[in-house]
């Protein structure tokens, strides 16, 4: 991470010594809120998660009020879900057997990130400039982590739980996330094309979070077994977006 940090500002502060009137560039740290929205039954939102990104951003000033806005930014976001699910355990004849249930889990996601937007920007008043802007972003995940806790509802460890940490998800996820970008925000200018920025954005995933389909359940959101009697198998569509609200502060140079 400390690695990373230093290679991004000092990539900003070279590439900002090139800085000309049609071209500014940044640096952000955004503190963010993630959730989920599932589309399908077997799967309830169960909370939201803290994250935070940081980057760099590239101002293409195609007019004073017109900016192309892009960069490059890890992303840090998270949700919480409940899934039914199934788990083997060892009966007390020490036979290793299914057991149906339902786990939640606190996901972790980290994203390598590049938006691109249209910025709108009013004329200078008095320091201020005050923003809109509307995009897309495109998301590349390289880990994913869960806190999961898994509830037994049937056999003899009926009502029992089992909880595991650091949890290795990314089988779970999808590799890419694609998102609709609005935002809004003003530019507090400090001394020639250096301002300070603060905003804030709605993050709308528009691309299914999940890798895998989710287990068929009951009412209570349980794993159940096959009408055949065979093991639970995943034929359920576990669709989900994944949406994020952030707080943009960064600094443009």
């Amino acid at each position: 991470m400390k690695k990373t940090t230093v290679l991004i500002t000092l990539l900003a502060l070279v590439l900002g010594s090139f800085a000309q009137n049609n071209f500014q560039l940044g640096l952000h740290f955004s503190p963010n809120i993630g959730w989920i929205k599932p589309t399908g039954d077997n799967i309830t939102a169960d909370g939201a998660k803290l994250g935070y990104s940081f980057g760099v951003i590239t101002d293409f000033n195609i007019t004073e009020n017109y900016i192309f806005s892009t960069g490059a930014q890890l992303v840090n976001t998270g949700f919480a879900v409940t899934k039914p699910d199934v788990q083997q355990f060892t009966d007390n004849s020490g036979t290793k057997v299914s057991g149906y249930g339902k786990t939640t889990s606190e996901v972790r996601l980290k994203y390598v990130d590049v938006p691109l937007t249209l910025k709108l920007r009013t004329n200078e008043i008095g320091y201020m400039r005050y923003y809109g802007k509307v995009g897309f972003g495109v998301g590349v995940n390289y880990k994913a982590m869960a806190d999961e806790e898994f509830t037994y509802t049937t056999g003899t460890t009926q009502g029992a739980t089992i909880s595991n940490e650091e949890e290795d998800y990314d089988d779970e996820i999808n590799l890419f996330r694609a998102a609709l970008i609005i935002g809004a925000g003003v530019e507090y200018n400090l001394s020639g094309n250096t301002s300070l920025i603060a905003g804030v954005t709605y993050n709308n995933g528009f691309t299914n979070i999940f890798s895998k389909d989710a287990y068929a359940a009951d009412g209570n959101g349980n794993a159940i077994s096959q009408t055949d009697g065979s093991e639970a198998k995943r034929t359920e569509a576990a669709k989900s977006i994944n949406n994020m609200i952030v707080l943009n502060v960064g600094i443009l140079f």
